[in-house]
């Protein structure tokens, strides 16, 4: 799966980055799952139009219907730059089944030492 454009960007009240993507097929059930190895997963299937989402904390949360082509992606405020790539990386990784699974996991652990380290930073400060 692969993004094909971004529709819409904006600064959300809390500071948070919202972006729109249209992806060149359709979120599956089958992204879902593997979206459910890094983060909590809601799925509203008793909608006209299943819905779904996804929250990985510090990371991003991702919005949309399944079997659509568009979703709505929002970067926390404070880590944007750490977490830019991420929905890319799951799109890309995803496919790869299994092993995906296990380099993802790794860089999300790069990325996660990156946020801790600023998360201590900002609690050091506010002393």
């Amino acid at each position: 799966m692969r993004i094909l454009k971004s529709i819409q960007t904006k600064v959300c009240v809390d500071g948070s980055l919202m972006k729109e993507y249209v992806l060149d097929e359709p979120l599956t059930e089958g992204f879902l799952k593997f979206l459910e190895q890094f983060g909590t997963v809601r799925f509203l299937e008793q909608l006209k139009k299943p819905y779904f989402s996804f929250e990985k904390e510090h990371f991003i949360s991702i919005k949309g219907f399944v079997n659509d082509c568009n979703v709505e992606v929002r970067y926390k405020k404070e880590f944007q730059d750490l977490v830019a790539d991420y929905f890319h990386l799951l799109l890309y990784y995803e496919r790869q089944g299994d092993s995906g699974i296990s380099v993802l996991k790794r860089h999300e652990d790069t990325i996660w030492r990156k946020i801790k380290f600023r998360l201590d930073t900002l609690q050091e400060n506010s002393r």
